[in-house]
């Protein structure tokens, strides 16, 4: 009887460090998913705030080779 009580704890013990070990790496997976959020924040802040400066080089560059066009094809 003592024996299969002993088993018993041993795996109870087991399972104890099974269950640590999983909230550690959960824990891991929240930190890192903590920063993924931030990193996709930043560039969400980064693409909103050069929208409007790449428009304007897109539409500079146009008009340049429209101007470059115009003038080879007179």
């Amino acid at each position: 009887m003592d024996e299969s009580v002993d088993r018993i704890l041993e795996s109870l013990a087991q399972v104890n460090v099974n269950l640590e070990g999983l909230r550690v790496s959960l824990a891991g997976l929240t930190e890192v998913k903590s920063d993924h959020e931030d990193r996709l924040r930043l560039i969400e802040q980064w693409k909103y705030s050069l929208s409007p400066l790449v428009t304007l080089i897109a539409f500079a560059l146009g008009a340049v080779c429209n101007a470059a066009l115009g003038r080879l094809l007179e």
